[in-house]
């Protein structure tokens, strides 16, 4: 009896794990979502409540900033401004070397159906990381970014360019601001900011900088060459990205100084 005893208790070891139900997806958020409020909850209060109040101040400053470049957009589109947009376009069109099919992959980091997934798997890992503020920072930058991209096509209603491919690549709603290069500088100037601070080698800072800019320059020309924005979209989408960037990176500053992470 002693011996059965003893095979029975070997095999009940042995047996596996019963599996859990549900889907590995579903599972995974939750844990994810729970990582991410137990690490906010210990968080000190002085600290989540600067972080909110910076970004929700560099969040007015940049509606209203938005607000300015969209008007001022208006004023300078009939003296002048739309006509050299338009020869500025159609140089691009003519001398850029990149063609039409290659500029709709150039313009891929830039896309949302892109970078969403990207940002999501950033804040997640940040999550887990015990970093919630980060992780906050990620979303705040990228979606908030929308707001300000929708004030300015509320406030000027500017068509699309029909210079390039009959405005085959221009969507249907309006031009002013670039979302896809506010979305550039915000997110990747977020990865490249926390990359720079990473590390203490000067190079290693540049060159972070550098391919920022570049990425920036790629998606830019690839939208141009698209047809789907005239050139002061995408100067007026990288001001409110880069306005955009510095709020967040103020807040996240802020509420570091005062014991957050």
């Amino acid at each position: 009896m002693a011996t059965l005893r003893l095979v029975r208790d070997e095999s009940a070891e042995e047996a596996p794990a019963p599996r859990r139900g549900g889907w590995l997806v579903v599972r995974g958020v939750r844990r994810t979502l729970r990582r991410f409020r137990d690490g906010w909850r210990t968080l000190p209060r002085e600290s989540w409540l600067r972080w909110l109040g910076v970004a929700a101040l560099g969040l007015a400053l940049c509606c209203a900033l938005m607000l300015g470049i969209a008007k001022l957009g208006m004023w300078l589109a009939p003296r002048g401004m739309q006509e050299t947009d338009a020869r500025l376009l159609r140089w691009i069109a003519d001398e850029l070397p990149r063609s039409f099919s290659n500029a709709i992959w150039a313009e891929t980091p830039g896309n949302g159906v892109f970078l969403i997934p990207v940002i999501l798997a950033a804040a997640a890992f940040m999550a887990w990381a015990g970093r919630p503020l980060q992780a906050l920072t990620l979303l705040a930058g990228f979606f908030l970014i929308d707001v300000m991209v929708l004030l300015g096509w509320h406030t000027w209603d500017r068509p699309r360019p029909h210079l390039i491919a009959g405005g085959l690549a221009s969507p249907g709603f309006h031009s002013f601001p670039s979302g896809h290069i506010s979305q550039v500088v915000v997110s990747y100037g977020l990865f490249v900011y926390l990359w720079a601070r990473a590390t203490r080698s000067r190079s290693e800072r540049a060159v972070a900088v550098l391919l920022l800019l570049a990425l920036v320059a790629v998606v830019g020309l690839a939208r141009l060459r698209l047809g789907a924005h005239w050139p002061s979209d995408i100067v007026a989408g990288a001001l409110i990205g880069a306005a955009w960037l510095a709020s967040v990176i103020a807040a996240l500053r802020a509420a570091e100084a005062r014991g957050g992470r």
